[in-house]
């Protein structure tokens, strides 16, 4: 596996002011009280921005932040003056975390405000984005909780310790089951597997991360992508397995828990990179 990457810090901005300091009492850092979105940037601008900030926007309806019209313009506002002077490519973290006064879980909702810390990076893609992944099932179970399922929140524990978990086996991803042993995702990507000559992902209805490239999949029509049950054994005998984010984009798997897998040809990923979009930078 290879060594962490350290990516440095461009700029940073919160509430539209450069800071490198968040205030103690934020909920964000006392229960994760927020949500985040990982995006590429290029000399094109933001890829995939409609889909992020789509995302954004069911994420915001599901933890019921306050959110205006002058909110989501002030946040416009602030990725332009960040992204405008990027010319190699960079990742963007936007997060919105909820600001509410006082200490605890409860918060008065009419009161409640949303902060906006956006943060650039330089781009450093992974040598094994090209070559391939190897992919190890985790000891650790993926959080079940229906009400957050598809949102990408800031609570990811589950992912921080699967990934140490791929790390201890010399893994580039962890593939995440829940508590009853069905497919869920990668600690940082959705997974994509080939049977009988067609596509599927793993359900998300009690756990996961909906991402960006599954949407488009999915959403790209004919049932190219289908949503399935499947257990981690069933893996083992797929024709192809794909892992995929907004950074690394589609990404075969060479291995799982050290067994070589059948490899998706480059017809086939031609034909995914045309249909979710991915050719257009």
């Amino acid at each position: 596996m290879t060594s962490t990457r350290l990516n440095p810090m461009l700029a940073c901005l919160l509430n539209s002011r450069s800071t490198d300091q968040l205030p103690l009492p934020s909920r964000m850092l006392a229960f994760g009280d927020g949500l985040f979105e990982t995006c590429l940037v290029t000399d094109r601008g933001l890829r995939f921005a409609d889909d992020h900030l789509h995302r954004l926007e069911e994420g915001i309806g599901r933890l019921h932040l306050a959110w205006s019209d002058l909110d989501r313009q002030r946040l416009f506002d602030d990725i332009d003056a960040l992204i405008k002077p990027v010319r190699a490519p960079a990742v963007l973290k936007i997060i919105l975390g909820r600001q509410a006064a006082g200490r605890g879980y409860d918060y008065d909702p009419e009161t409640q405000q949303t902060d906006r810390l956006l943060q650039l990076f330089e781009y450093q893609p992974a040598p094994w984005y090209k070559t391939g992944a190897r992919l190890v099932t985790s000891t650790i179970p993926a959080s079940v909780n229906p009400a957050l399922a598809g949102v990408k929140h800031l609570n990811r524990l589950d992912s921080v310790l699967a990934r140490q978990n791929a790390r201890k086996h010399q893994a580039e991803e962890a593939l995440l089951c829940d508590d009853q042993g069905w497919v869920v995702e990668g600690s940082m990507s959705n997974l994509f597997y080939r049977r009988h000559g067609r596509w599927f992902t793993p359900a998300l209805a009690r756990a996961g991360v909906n991402g960006i490239i599954r949407r488009r999949w999915l959403r790209s029509g004919n049932g190219a992508l289908q949503v399935a049950d499947i257990k981690p054994d069933d893996l083992s005998h797929c024709e192809a397995l794909l892992i995929g984010n907004a950074l690394m984009g589609v990404v075969r798997v060479t291995h799982l828990n050290n067994v070589p897998l059948a490899l998706a040809g480059e017809d086939d990923l031609a034909s995914i990179h045309t249909r979710i979009g991915l050719n257009l930078d």
